[in-house]
């Protein structure tokens, strides 16, 4: 605890604002995600693609302050509310053209999916490495996309 608190006193307050953003940012995704019917957060129609455009590092802050709120934060989410409260982010910090994208993979004989955030060529939130390991699923949205 006492390492977490020297943590949180070196950020600036720009950052530490950020992280206060994405901790309720995630409480709200994950009430969203838990108070909806299965498969309401998904659709099959295919949005045209949105043009980016905004701050990239602003973008990066954000998605930063995410990873921050989720790994140490109230709860430990799923990448699905992570995703959702990112891109929720981005868009209120006029960061357009982002999407939630979704993949599948088999892990030793075990099916596995995966959620995560795309702006423009830029993966926000994860690594490029572990999201190329799953294969994007091209017709499936989450609703709010584009």
């Amino acid at each position: 605890m006492p390492r977490l608190l020297r943590k949180l006193a070196a950020l600036d307050a720009r950052s530490f604002a950020d992280l206060l953003i994405a901790q309720w940012a995630l409480v709200r995704a994950d009430r969203r995600k838990r108070t909806q019917p299965v498969g309401s957060l998904t659709t099959r129609e295919r949005a045209p693609h949105a043009p980016t455009s905004g701050d990239p590092a602003r973008a990066r802050a954000l998605a930063l302050a995410v990873s921050r709120a989720a790994d140490h934060g109230l709860f430990r989410p799923f990448c699905l509310v992570r995703a959702i409260a990112l891109r929720e982010l981005l868009e209120r910090n006029q960061i357009s053209g982002s999407e939630i994208r979704i993949g599948v993979r088999t892990t030793g004989g075990k099916f596995q999916a995966h959620a995560w955030v795309r702006w423009g060529n830029e993966i926000l939130g994860d690594l490029p490495s572990h999201t190329a390991t799953f294969t994007e699923v091209d017709d499936i949205r989450v609703l709010g996309d584009g």
